[in-house]
């Protein structure tokens, strides 16, 4: 049986929350309980009338933020009104935890409600496929057709979904913490931001053999002590335990724990792709017959610099979606990276568990007799810039298609295929496309120097806030 579950609100406002890899908005507007469920039912008739689900289950998980145990269950509701069972993890996970429960139970599909990185009002969930590759935009896209629409599958009151409440947590902290060899003892600074990662990443890294030291490692969903999004200003005091601790390394994780920023003993917080290049550096010694580093096309010329050959660069668009697809794909991928934090180490599994960047990192320096910091001293050295301009959701790829068009002016060699991509002399490049996951146009510049770094940015910046005030002044 179909039915049209129409409601007074006027749904294609909620359009913008459907996003390319995932659904986000504030609780108390577009978030709320009874809009979970209508996504519940929205995803449930999306896998059973267009995937095929039949006899399977989905898992179902939550963070730590206070509406997400709300939000998880009105979502949980709804997927069992179209007729699908679940497991529901009955407490909250970090990401890997969550993903890792439903690969091991050969989950059809995985939903985790969360809003990352985002402020602590914010809130939304994210798809998953039981591979671990997330839903594509095209998807994420049917399902939001679906939701407005209000056309849902609901089956008699003998035909609804089940419940069971289930999740490998414990079996998840084993496995990643035997997983990675220490040769001798490292101390490591921890920061959890009091979100997520809490209730795993320590338990992990200590079980692995290592001295921990945690920083905001209590859970908090307000986020008390510093911004969820782990970068070079919120990981200050992370950077100054290092130092006063001469610990080896700290790592930095972000809300839900799917991304880990690593601080060197000297304190310099890195950027993902320099990590990425280290970690692949040291794996192509231990998987020869890997060679293919996937990255996005924000990441640093260094990778090409440094690696090839023997190693294939492969370049992909931006987003974490595409990163663990094509190292599905492509069985001879060593690595994904994405500029963000996002990393897939398919030699473990296919989803991007951020808890595998420090475990690998330590394995690899306890086997050196070097500094952390010295091996980054070593790499190519590209001076890469990035920034955030704040932009609202409704027109941030209004905002990017008309500066495009007003670029095409000044620049011949312009790549649209990821927002803007423009090439400028040999070792020099700009990116600026809109997020995915928040009211934010990104703006990428690499050069040869601090200083030409620093006029690149100055200058799109300028330009990019231009073009958002036109809209704003309409």
């Amino acid at each position: 049986m179909v039915y049209n579950l129409a409601t007074s609100m006027n749904n294609n406002d909620l359009n913008h929350i459907f996003r390319a890899y995932d659904i986000r908005g504030i609780f108390g507007e577009e978030i709320t309980p009874q809009n979970f469920f209508r996504i519940g039912l929205a995803y449930g008739t999306f896998l059973q009338l267009e995937k095929g689900l039949q006899d399977n289950f989905v898992f179902i998980s939550f963070d730590i933020r206070q509406t997400s145990s709300l939000l998880a269950q009105a979502f949980a509701a709804g997927v069992m009104a179209t007729g699908i069972n679940i497991e529901f993890s009955g407490e909250p996970l970090q990401f890997g935890a969550c993903m890792f429960s439903a690969w091991k139970d050969k989950a059809f599909a995985t939903a985790f409600i969360t809003a990352s990185h985002l402020p602590p009002e914010w809130n939304g969930v994210k798809f998953y496929y039981g591979s671990g590759v997330g839903f594509s935009e095209e998807d994420n896209m049917r399902i939001r057709d679906i939701f407005i629409e209000g056309q849902f599958l609901t089956p008699g009151w003998d035909k609804v979904g089940q419940m069971t409440i289930s999740n490998r947590k414990e079996k998840y902290e084993d496995f990643l913490s035997s997983k990675f060899p220490l040769k001798r003892k490292l101390k490591v600074v921890i920061d959890c931001g009091n979100g997520a990662s809490c209730l795993s990443a320590p338990a992990i890294l200590r079980g692995m053999g290592l001295d921990v030291i945690p920083l905001f490692c209590n859970v908090d969903p307000t986020f008390p002590n510093r911004s969820s999004e782990p970068n070079e200003k919120s990981l200050k005091f992370l950077a100054g335990k290092v130092i006063s601790e001469k610990a080896d390394f700290g790592v930095g994780f972000d809300g839900d724990g799917d991304r880990a920023v690593i601080v060197d003993n000297n304190g310099r917080v890195l950027l993902a792709d320099t990590t990425g290049l280290i970690l692949a550096k040291f794996m192509m010694e231990e998987f020869p017959d890997l060679n293919r580093v996937i990255a996005n096309v924000e990441c640093s010329l260094a990778l090409e610099k440094a690696l090839s050959p023997p190693a294939i660069v492969d370049r992909i668009k931006v987003g974490h979606t595409f990163l663990t697809a094509d190292a599905q794909k492509k069985t001879d991928t060593l690595i994904g990276i994405e500029s963000s934090g996002h990393m897939v180490f398919p030699t473990v599994y296919l989803f991007d568990d951020a808890m595998i960047i420090p475990l690998k990192l330590a394995e690899i320096l306890s086997q050196q007799n070097q500094l952390l910091s010295e091996i980054v001293d070593e790499l190519p050295r590209l001076n890469k810039r990035r920034v955030a301009v704040a932009c609202p959701d409704k027109v941030k790829f209004q905002v990017i298609s008309e500066l495009l068009n007003n670029l095409r002016s000044e620049y011949d060699d312009i790549n649209p295929i990821d927002g803007i991509g423009i090439p400028i002399g040999k070792e020099s490049w700009v990116l600026i496309r809109a997020s995915n996951t928040g009211p934010k146009i990104r703006i990428t510049v690499e050069a040869e120097t601090e200083t030409r770094a620093a006029e690149l940015l100055s200058k799109f910046q300028n330009k990019l806030e231009a073009k958002i005030k036109d809209f704003a002044d309409q």
